[in-house]
């Protein structure tokens, strides 16, 4: 274990960019990281860090050891993580992105748990709506909710997201009919986004999927909003069942069109393919396909 502990010791140097920092944290003299890099260095014949009284810099034998030896000491981590197999020895950092609304509305009290059941696990979460470059901005997740196109991450698919339409009490009692696809021409419309145009889409019988062209009487990018605007009474709004459950419960809003089917966007967890997934970050994704694939078989029922 001499030599991977030096290639640990060697990763901190360039990630602290820093002997003294490396020596800092990991409790030891200085002089005692100058020494063992310098056997390092004579072990493999080759420079891995230039460095002078005024400058420090990785050579690039240096930065192809510290690429190479990633992986590498994650495995062995994960060697080590598998064969305890006890919550409590899962530890590092997960960065996460996860959509606003959805990560606070939805996601929050899954990762909670998460974090009371492996406490040695650093989540660093990031509600957005940006399409975060996971790559380059060193994300190891980002969740979405779509029907995803080709894309170069790897998908993993965590739960089914259950669309309905929603329509307060009053402003179904003064509403034409509501019975039909077809019949949504004649209401108003919450719609989310900017188009004031757009398409919905449906499965008819034999599983036939199709279309009705529609027009908006309202439009934002605000899920609560639209959850406010139609318990006010101002249109029909077509939401992901989760956010609707509270507006439920309290009567100020009820499922219409229950009969018609959607083909269901999918919550997928987004990861580079290029990227070695650490055991942490796996834990993580099972915990949530776990959680998630729970919580929409209640909805489901909830709203059946």
């Amino acid at each position: 274990m001499g030599q991977l502990e030096d290639f640990r010791m060697f990763a901190l140097i360039v990630e602290q960019e820093s002997i003294s920092k490396a020596a800092d944290h990991m409790g030891i003299a200085k002089s005692a990281v100058s020494r063992r890099l310098s056997l390092l260095e004579d072990q493999l014949g080759t420079a891995l860090i230039q460095r002078t009284t005024r400058q420090w810099q990785i050579t690039e034998a240096g930065r192809l050891l510290y690429e190479r030896t990633q992986q590498v000491m994650v495995d062995v981590d994960d060697i080590f993580a598998d064969l305890s197999a006890q919550k409590h020895d899962e530890h590092g950092q997960i960065r996460i992105s996860i959509p606003m609304q959805f990560g606070l509305s939805y996601l929050s009290p899954v990762l909670l748990k998460f974090s009371d059941e492996y406490p040695n696990i650093n989540l660093t979460v990031d509600f957005t709506d940006r399409l975060v470059d996971l790559i380059e901005e060193n994300y190891d997740l980002a969740i979405r909710i779509s029907q995803l196109k080709d894309s170069s991450l790897i998908s993993r698919k965590l739960a089914d997201v259950t669309h309905l339409f929603y329509a307060s009490p009053d402003y179904l009692k003064s509403a034409p009919p509501l019975n039909t696809a077809e019949d949504l021409k004649n209401h108003k419309l919450i719609q989310y986004g900017p188009l004031k145009r757009f398409k919905w889409n449906f499965i008819g019988p034999k599983n036939k999927e199709f279309s009705v062209s529609l027009s908006s009487h309202m439009n934002t990018n605000n899920s609560e909003f639209m959850l406010a605007a139609a318990a006010a009474g101002k249109g029909v709004a077509r939401l992901p069942s989760f956010f609707a459950s509270d507006y439920i419960s309290s009567g100020k809003l009820v499922t219409v069109l229950n009969d018609l089917k959607q083909e269901p966007f999918g919550m997928h967890a987004l990861y580079p393919g290029s990227k070695h997934l650490p055991r942490r970050v796996r834990v993580l994704l099972d915990f949530l396909s776990e959680h998630c694939q729970l919580k929409h078989r209640k909805e489901v029922g909830d709203t059946a």
